[in-house]
């Protein structure tokens, strides 16, 4: 695994983007469902915020934002090894992005369209941070950025 040697604010910073516009996805998504949003005709519902299906969906959201932005303020405090850092900012960056696509397919699913999020040039793909966290976890391996 080549993966590049990103300062930890940097990717912190990447978590930090992708929970703000989750939490905009979401504000805006329910919005629209308390506003415009319809129930499925044959459910015999008067308002599509009665669907106890949305109203999970929503449970479900509200959830996955709050945990990213927990690993999100636990990776900006946490005062450790530099690997155990990056670990913690790992874990942050890949609960933000769950839950930003998340609040995504949820936004496309319920209003129809999906809000355009600027891509941001550092971000590590994914796959690298899942790496970083289960080969410090299982084997005690330090993250390759720390090493190069």
């Amino acid at each position: 695994m080549n993966s590049p040697a990103i300062a930890l604010p940097s990717q912190l910073s990447v978590a930090a983007h992708d929970l703000q516009h989750a939490r905009q996805g979401l504000q805006l998504t329910l919005d629209f469902v308390r506003e415009h949003a319809r129930p499925w005709p044959l459910s015999g519902l008067q308002r599509a915020v009665e669907d106890p299906y949305i109203i999970s969906r929503f449970g479900d959201l509200q959830i996955r934002i709050e945990v990213a932005a927990a690993l999100y303020e636990r990776a900006q405090a946490f005062v450790g090894s530099p690997a155990e850092a990056l670990v913690a900012t790992a874990e942050a960056v890949i609960a933000s992005a769950d839950a930003l696509q998340a609040v995504g397919n949820a936004q496309q699913e319920l209003t129809g369209s999906r809000s355009e999020y600027p891509a941001l040039a550092a971000r590590e793909p994914l796959r690298w941070q899942y790496q970083i966290i289960g080969n410090q976890r299982l084997n005690g391996v330090a993250p390759p950025q720390l090493e190069e």
